[in-house]
């Protein structure tokens, strides 16, 4: 170990600093640039930028293919990255079938980097600034079913929307392989304990995958947590349905989820599992920030899908949430093991999640709920 990383280990703050420290000019120089297409040439092959109202001068969320963003986002590195990524699928697949949840995967196995601009880059998503050490560590849990059109969309912003942060990051797609209903919450909860197979994430930021952000000023780490990073979308005229909304992109520290007992598992279908880890959020005496617009802008993706159903439960669920918060959640989670695939762009968490037993004795019966 290098005396320099000795150095940067002993003082956290002083090392992470210095990568926040060349946001901040990266930032200074976007928002008081007159015109920044002469500074950057802004056209459809460009990253999302914002002028100095903060609101985005180009994004571009028409479809796309995984061959046009992984030679967009990795330029000429892409031989080397598919070649150490395949040598990491070989050895991660074993250690998970042999010993799941083993400590510091990342460590142990994937220990393989190629340099990409000024990040390092490990397999499945994984990148670290190069040039400067990160004062966090992040990581973007994504629940999926069938977005395969959206996500390479979203991949092709985030990505260098997180770079231009200077965080440390890696992105997870916690994938529902099976019919039933959607469940984004226990989702959630699969990703949060899966991720921390690879390394020790100072947060986590659960990420709609049609969500986009317009503005590099809108910071993804780890401070002011528990966060809700939208102040509004376009599809709602740049402003939130209702003030208590928490949805679309959230981010929490691990000793915060773990003091909510992670999400509930209860909510299958679309609604309502916003609103009860809010009503957890509130319960344990945490307090939401939010940015203010138009630094918490996003734009939704056009979505080329149907719309999943309706939670019926819902209503009954979000009523009595408190007789659930400590017996629903992180503790009561079984899944079978999950299919993990590390991809170019992300780790794929393949897992079939299924209902729960009903806890008869404490949680009021809202499973023939039709409000």
């Amino acid at each position: 170990m290098t005396l320099l990383v000795q150095r940067l280990k002993k003082n956290n703050i002083r090392g992470g600093s210095l990568c926040l420290l060349m946001f901040i000019a990266t930032i200074i120089v976007l928002t008081w640039s007159t015109s920044l297409d002469t500074y950057y040439h802004v056209d459809a092959d460009q990253p999302p930028m914002y002028d100095e109202s903060g609101k985005n001068l180009s994004i571009v969320l028409n479809v796309t293919d995984w061959k046009h963003v992984e030679d967009e986002i990795f330029e000429q590195g892409m031989v080397d990255v598919k070649k150490i990524t395949q040598e990491a699928n070989d050895t991660i697949s074993g250690i998970y079938r042999e010993t799941h949840h083993a400590a510091s995967i990342w460590n142990d196995a994937l220990s393989k980097k190629v340099r990409v601009g000024n990040y390092w880059y490990l397999p499945g998503g994984h990148w670290i600034p190069a040039d400067c050490f990160p004062r966090w560590k992040v990581a973007i849990l994504i629940p999926f079913r069938d977005r395969f059109v959206h996500l390479p969309i979203f991949l092709r912003h985030l990505v260098p929307f997180m770079k231009v942060q200077s965080l440390e990051f890696g992105i997870f797609v916690i994938e529902q392989a099976n019919d039933l209903q959607f469940n984004r919450a226990m989702l959630m909860n699969v990703g949060f304990l899966e991720s921390q197979n690879f390394t020790q994430w100072d947060c986590f930021i659960v990420h709609d995958v049609d969500h986009i952000p317009l503005n590099y000023g809108n910071y993804y780490g780890c401070g002011g947590m528990p966060r809700h990073f939208l102040s509004g979308v376009d599809r709602w005229g740049y402003k939130l349905r209702y003030n208590d909304n928490f949805g679309g992109v959230t981010g929490f520290t691990r000793d915060q989820i773990l003091s909510i007992n992670g999400f509930p598992n209860v909510y299958w279908g679309w609604g309502g599992e916003d609103d009860d880890i809010f009503k957890r959020v509130k319960s344990v005496g945490l307090t939401k920030t939010r940015p203010k617009s138009p630094v918490g802008y996003y734009n939704v993706i056009p979505h080329h899908h149907e719309s999943a159903p309706k939670n019926k439960n819902r209503l009954c669920l979000l009523g009595h949430y408190q007789q659930r918060l400590h017996t629903d959640g992180l503790n009561n989670l079984k899944y079978e093991r999950p299919s993990v695939n590390l991809l170019p762009l992300y780790t794929n968490i393949s897992v079939d999640i299924r209902h729960l037993p009903w806890n008869e004795k404490d949680w009021p019966d809202c499973r023939l709920d039709a409000a």
